[in-house]
This record gives structure tokens, C-alpha cells and sequence, in this order.
């Protein structure tokens, strides 16, 4: 504790219980910070003690993306402050259940709907497709990339069809590629 104000001293970098938690699941900064809704930034700061985790609702992102109670990334948590975050963490399995026919429909239609947005050289679709799906939660990369090898498969033609081209990062084509 400092004498001066009565909060605790900030953590240091390598301490912070965030980071631990952090590497333990396996991600970077970056990718949490997309999890969770935050800046990468933010994290970062977080992490090195420059910005304390106060706001309830930054707390639970972030608890919520790592799948654990609030009180192992902050310990000075006050009771009742995980209200909005699961109580245990649940076992998370990367592939779902393969009975799971309702999510297998789902990421047919999704991979669908890329290879449509692709076929048609539609970039700024297909760009906007993966960022909102890259967010989606119940979105499962690989039953995703299952869904997009099968669909693809059943086509005569490979991905992109005919009239897809590719535009280069430094362009600045928008919209429907042809």
C-alpha cells in the first residue's frame, strides 16, 4: 500500500495477474484485447501497471475472454463484483460436439455465405463478413474452416471463381472486385 493515497502500489509487468492469466491461456495482447472488446493498448498499460482495472465492465470483458472468475485478474476485487461473469470456468473444447446439428447449420450458412461473397469478387463484403464473424462469439474457426473445405470441395471450381481478383493492400479498390 502506498502511504500517500491508500490504494495498492501497481502491480509490476511481470506480476500483473492479467498477464499471468494471459499467458497461460496462450494469447497475445492483441488477440485479447479483440476477445474482450479493448484496445491492445489498454491491455498493454494494464499489464505494466500504467492504467489500473477498475471499470466493472472492462473487469468482466476481460474475465469473460479468459474464461475465469474476475478475482484471479484483479484480487482487490470488492464481493459481488462478478456478477456478470460466469461463477466457474467452464471446460472449453476448441471443436464443438459433433451431434451439434444446430451449429453445424449455422457455420454451413456462414461458409456460404464467404464463398458467395468471394465468388462474386465482392472483397469489401467478404472483408466485412470475416471482422464481424472474427468477433462472433459462438463462431468457431474450426468447424468454420470445416464448413468452408467441404462446401468448396462440392464446387467444380476453386474459390474465388472466374471473376474474383485480388487488390493489392496498397490499392484502394472498395466494394465489388471485377
Amino acid at each position: 500500500m502506498t502511504a500517500v493515497t491508500g490504494q495498492p502500489a501497481p502491480v509490476a509487468g511481470a506480476d500483473h495477474p492479467l498477464r499471468r492469466v494471459r499467458r497461460r491461456r496462450g494469447l497475445t495482447q492483441v488477440e485479447l484485447a479483440g476477445l474482450a472488446g479493448l484496445s491492445y493498448s489498454y491491455i498493454s498499460m494494464i499489464e505494466c501497471g500504467r492504467r489500473k482495472l477498475t471499470r466493472r465492465d472492462h473487469v468482466n470483458a476481460l474475465a469473460a475472454a479468459l474464461r475465469v472468475p474476475p478475482a484471479e485478474i484483479v484480487p482487490s476485487l470488492s464481493p459481488g463484483f462478478d456478477e456478470w461473469a460466469p461463477a466457474s470456468p467452464a471446460p472449453v473444447s476448441a471443436f464443438p460436439p459433433a451431434g451439434d446439428d444446430i451449429a453445424i447449420a449455422r457455420h454451413r450458412d456462414l461458409a456460404g455465405q464467404l464463398i458467395g461473397y468471394v465468388s462474386r469478387g465482392d472483397t469489401y463484403a467478404a472483408g466485412t463478413w470475416l471482422r464481424r464473424t472474427a468477433r462472433d462469439p459462438g463462431a468457431n474457426p474450426w468447424l468454420l474452416l470445416d464448413q468452408l473445405t467441404l462446401l468448396s470441395s462440392k464446387n467444380s471450381r476453386p474459390l474465388g471463381g472466374s471473376g474474383a481478383r485480388l487488390v493489392s493492400a496498397g490499392s484502394t479498390a472498395r466494394g465489388r472486385a471485377g
